[in-house]
């Protein structure tokens, strides 16, 4: 964090907490509008770097949703507008400045903003045409392949810092075969970058295919970082084009999840997460109310008793009364169920149970052989 007064760190923090709470009412333009206030106080702020994955990621699972009502629709669209302005003021500030530097003769500099650019937009035509004009110079200056023992040392280098810096026997071996290879010192700089940097890509590509974006934390990313030495100029550019890659994959449904106790909405989260499937956690009634107004979950699992003042029944009856929800199969979560209970559930129509220990084999198998029927029922509704 920035050196802030702790005035201004409270005053951030404020900040974040009404952004987590816009994130979860699905008022994703107002919750930008916080997140940019912290950014103009603490432009490296990981937290609210991490609040704008989750909206990037909410906004593009919505975007592929069918029934989603007027309002919605229309708050998609302006973030998205306002997210594309952004961009494009951002790409247009990396390719002025790598003009600078490929006007001073700087190339190496000039090739890694013009990549940077083409990280935050591959399709920009401007930045692709700015790469190639810059690796045609590299070409003509004979600076832009690297030699048959450059790639072999990059291959050492990759090896040694596999499980974070070298020990002193390692760099005793490093600094010998970088004599062999007559590999100079800035060279070497430029390939351990390299090294480092694949490593970290590779690290942070497994953490988000397996746990979500919601599983990279600012503190795991801060001890990445450290552990392969990456630079911030470098880790945000990696993180960018790893989160584009993450997106492209095809995400199974959308689970709503409604359970007040943290830590086992957070293990049924993580494990739906891992299988495939976008999640909204709600740990209250009100967080259920307002989500349902914002999106369509496929699929709604909810704790059987939520909170002092209404339980799980009350959740479902609302879901039932909802338009675009009510088709949503509806499975209660629960440590035990009495008879009378499950009695009343099923005469209302609940889907079923599941009781803990969750088996995750059966809670998979079940609400993804839910889903492509209900969809089928939403489009047959919705269509003229």
């Amino acid at each position: 964090m920035a050196n802030l007064t702790h005035t201004q760190k409270l005053q951030v923090d404020d900040w974040l907490r009404v952004a987590d709470q816009f994130i979860r009412a699905g008022r994703y333009i107002a919750a930008d509008e916080m997140l940019q206030k912290v950014f103009q106080s603490d432009a490296g702020n990981e937290i609210a770097r991490s609040y704008e994955d989750r909206i990037e990621f909410l906004i593009k699972q919505l975007s592929q949703r069918v029934g989603l009502n007027n309002d919605i629709q229309g708050e998609i669209r302006k973030y998205q507008t306002i997210h594309l302005q952004r961009r494009t003021n951002q790409i247009q500030s990396v390719l002025i400045g790598a003009q600078r530097l490929l006007d001073d003769g700087y190339l190496k500099k000039a090739a890694e903003q013009g990549a940077k650019a083409l990280v935050l937009d591959p399709e920009n035509a401007y930045a692709r045409a700015f790469v190639q004009r810059v690796t045609e110079l590299q070409r003509e200056a004979g600076t832009h392949e690297g030699s048959d023992n450059d790639l072999k040392f990059r291959a050492l280098l990759i090896e040694a810092w596999r499980d974070g810096a070298p020990s002193a026997a390692q760099e005793t071996v490093l600094a010998r075969l970088q004599l062999e290879f007559l590999i100079p010192e800035a060279n070497r700089h430029e390939l351990e970058r390299d090294a480092k940097n694949q490593l970290y890509k590779e690290q942070l590509h497994s953490i988000w295919l397996t746990g979500g974006i919601s599983s990279f934390t600012p503190g795991l990313a801060e001890s990445l970082r450290e552990k392969f030495g990456v630079s911030r100029t470098d880790y945000t550019a990696i993180e960018t084009s790893v989160l584009r890659e993450v997106r492209k994959n095809r995400i199974k449904g959308t689970v709503l999840v409604v359970d007040e106790n943290d830590a086992s909405l957070l293990e049924l989260t993580t494990t739906l997460r891992t299988n495939g499937y976008a999640v909204v956690a709600a740990g209250s009634f009100g967080e259920v109310l307002a989500s349902i107004r914002e999106f369509t979950p496929d699929v709604i699992l909810c704790e059987l008793y939520v909170g002092n003042e209404s339980s799980g029944l009350d959740v479902y009856e609302l879901i039932r009364k909802t338009g675009v929800t009510r088709y949503a199969p509806f499975f209660f979560l629960a440590d035990k169920v009495d008879r009378s209970t499950e009695i009343i559930a099923r005469r209302l129509g609940v889907g079923g149970f599941f009781t803990r220990p969750i088996d995750t084999e059966m809670l998979l198998a079940t609400i993804g052989g839910r889903i492509d029927h209900v969809r089928t029922l939403r489009v047959a509704e919705t269509a003229p």
